[in-house]
């Protein structure tokens, strides 16, 4: 008989000692979750603000080599090179001794200027209401 009540205390005691344990770790585990959850929004946040940037910069970049190209060749207007934000210097190229070569550069400079056209119409604001 002691030694059953002897097992009996014993359970008792470490039946507390486990329910204080598992208090402890749910303080613990509601900090972590905490940080873990922080950490995550700070990671989203610097990856929308990366992706954002980047993609900004694409579209910045796609601008100015279609007002580049839209007043690379003779004829175009001139008024293009002064709406680029960079200043580059387009490289000369050789005319293309092809019978053709008029299309392709009607066709080159009409696609330029297409670009061009929506560029500038993405970058417009709708009026508001």
């Amino acid at each position: 008989m002691q030694n059953k009540k002897e097992n009996e205390t014993l359970q008792e005691i470490l039946e507390e000692d486990s329910i204080a344990v598992k208090k402890k770790n749910k303080k613990k585990g509601c900090f972590v979750r905490f940080l873990l959850i922080l950490t995550l929004l700070v990671l989203f946040a610097y990856g929308f603000l990366y992706v954002t940037q980047y993609l900004a910069d694409l579209e910045a970049e796609a601008r100015v080599r279609a007002i580049l190209t839209a007043s690379a060749y003779p004829g175009s207007s001139e008024t293009a090179v002064e709406e680029a934000t960079v200043e580059l210097v387009p490289t000369e190229t050789p005319e293309p001794a092809a019978a053709n070569s008029n299309l392709d550069l009607e066709r080159t400079a009409t696609i330029a200027a297409q670009l061009t056209s929506v560029a500038d119409f993405q970058a417009s604001q709708t009026p508001s209401q």
